[in-house]
């Protein structure tokens, strides 16, 4: 598009902001000359609040100029966006050099500009009086070239409504200088979107390995801290990290839609399996009888994720350790004397996701098979669980202390792995090793139907609001509290996990390590 007087009018931020979301990631960042319009909520806006002249209300965070930031620290922001405002620079260099000033290394500098060979000139006809400057890619190159960057992106665009110039630069270490746009661009390429914790990470492996099978280039959306545990996955081409409301949620619905033109296949993971075969509160599914609800979400949640993405369900879920995380996982088991060690993940992300019974079957296990050592392993929260154990060396305590990949590391150090609906579970899921899993608000069906080597226990009897009187065997439902699932007095965990009894897992922990007893003695 070049543009025209007569065009209609629509604030530029909202013309390019899904297409640059990703580089306005962090705790805080600047819209210098924002006007009325802030790129994004969360932004700092700035303005010097001139706008006041044609009578438009502004309302900046920062009542500032431009050409001097003072008020903000060298180093401070995360990344610093300014739309249309550069040409209406005195000294343009002047301000990217204080741009560039309270910006922090590796943050991101985005410009949105009207490119000279696109709008009407300083002093042409339809001209913004006020613009001081034409502007073009080889003029901001040369007012950036004292400073070290990589530039991103590098784009006149001219489709639609737009009639500008993109450049978005990656701030580096002294007067280095990359090109990184000038990167050819694969010609077939996936988007996977899938935002969640470590299980909902691990999950979506299958699905990456399925279409880098394909053929494509792959590019996943997804957010921190579930994130760690896909980082050096080889099916991976490209991640793409967004922090919690960096796209508001009522905008995710433009933000897909907009991205999904930048991809062959775009696979949007969210809600794949919270909402769709487990009922989140507020929503009608919620409502419905356990029985109705059963019916409907007792489905397999990796095999429909397959049939989303478009690839044959062939499970092949992988958490990928670095060679230095292998060697460490290898040290460690180094200095476990037990000739077998055993991995209990003690607790997952919601409240219904851990049993109280560990104390008895642990017990149980140290006396039943003496060559046998239990690591426990968790977040920080976890700790607590691991009391009363402190005086016992057959029972490594790690919660707290292994990072998520120090924890999946060691998987292909053990002999048994025991634990709820977690990560950790789903992390072993294709892998050789025995697993007894504790399922909660999913079932057999949904969880682990298709696992290597599982015994899958739960409640043969639970009354609660989720599962009524007994009617199913799972919830199907999404637990952030105990609003809407029962609490078991005297244990104080889900009644579906109290349900669970000693003897159940005692059974199912002994069958496998008496099997690879045998194994061992023949």
């Amino acid at each position: 598009m070049v543009w025209k007087l007569s065009n209609d009018y629509k604030p530029e931020s909202q013309k390019i902001v899904w297409e640059v979301v990703e580089y306005l990631r962090g705790a805080r960042g600047v819209d210098i000359g924002a006007g009325m319009f802030k790129v994004l909520p969360q932004a700092i806006s700035i303005d010097n609040g001139h706008h006041a002249e044609f009578n438009h209300v502004i309302k900046p965070d920062l009542l500032a100029n431009a050409h001097d930031l003072g008020i903000l620290a060298s180093q401070s922001m995360d990344w610093v966006y300014s739309s249309h405002l550069l040409e209406h620079m005195e000294e343009p260099d002047k301000a990217l050099k204080e741009w560039w000033r309270i910006l922090k290394p590796k943050g991101h500098l985005v410009l949105y500009v009207p490119h000279e060979d696109l709008y009407p000139k300083v002093g042409e006809e339809g001209a913004n009086p006020d613009h001081k400057h034409n502007l073009n890619e080889e003029k901001i190159l040369d007012w950036m070239s004292a400073y070290g960057w990589d530039l991103l992106r590098n784009e006149q665009r001219n489709e639609d409504d737009e009639y500008s110039l993109l450049m978005v630069f990656q701030k580096l270490d002294g007067k280095i200088k990359r090109t990184s746009y000038k990167t050819p661009k694969p010609k077939k390429t996936a988007c996977v979107v899938r935002y969640g914790a470590f299980g909902d990470m691990i999950q979506t492996s299958t699905v990456l390995a399925g279409l880098k099978k394909q053929g494509y280039h792959v590019t996943l959306f997804c957010s921190p801290p579930g994130s760690d545990v896909i980082m050096h996955d080889p099916n991976v081409d490209r991640i793409v990290l967004f922090d919690k409301d960096q796209v508001p949620n009522g905008d995710l619905g433009s933000f897909w839609a907009h991205q999904k033109k930048n991809y062959t296949k775009f696979v949007n993971l969210s809600e794949s399996v919270e909402g769709t075969f487990l009922a989140i509160a507020g929503r009608a599914q919620h409502a419905w009888t356990p029985i109705a609800r059963h019916s409907v979400m007792n489905h397999n949640y990796i095999e429909f994720m397959h049939k989303l993405a478009e690839v044959p369900h062939d499970p092949q879920i992988k958490f990928y350790a670095t060679t230095e995380e292998k060697a460490w996982a290898k040290k460690q088991r180094s200095k476990i004397p037990s000739r077998r060690l055993i991995m209990w993940s003690m607790a997952g992300s919601s409240v219904h996701k851990t049993w109280a019974g560990l104390d008895n079957v642990l017990a149980s296990i140290l006396v039943a098979y003496q060559e046998a050592a239990v690591m426990l392993v968790g977040g920080p929260e976890c700790v607590i669980l691991e009391q009363g154990w402190e005086n016992e060396p057959r029972v490594i305590k790690t919660c707290g202390k292994y990072t998520i990949r120090q924890t999946l590391s060691m998987l292909e150090e053990v002999d048994l792995v025991i634990g709820p609906e977690t990560g950790v579970m789903n992390a072993a899921s294709c892998m050789r090793v025995p697993k007894v899993v504790f399922l909660s608000h999913s079932s057999h069906e949904n969880f682990s139907r298709d696992w290597a080597n599982v015994t899958p226990v739960w409640s043969k009897n639970t009354n609660c609001p989720g599962r009524g009187n007994n009617d199913v065997p799972a919830c199907h439902m999404l637990h952030f509290g105990f609003d809407h699932c029962k609490r078991h007095e005297a244990s104080g965990t889900a009644q579906c996990q109290a349900d669970i009894t000693v003897e159940q897992v005692w059974c199912a922990v002994d069958a496998w390590l008496a099997k690879k007893h045998e194994m061992a003695a023949a």
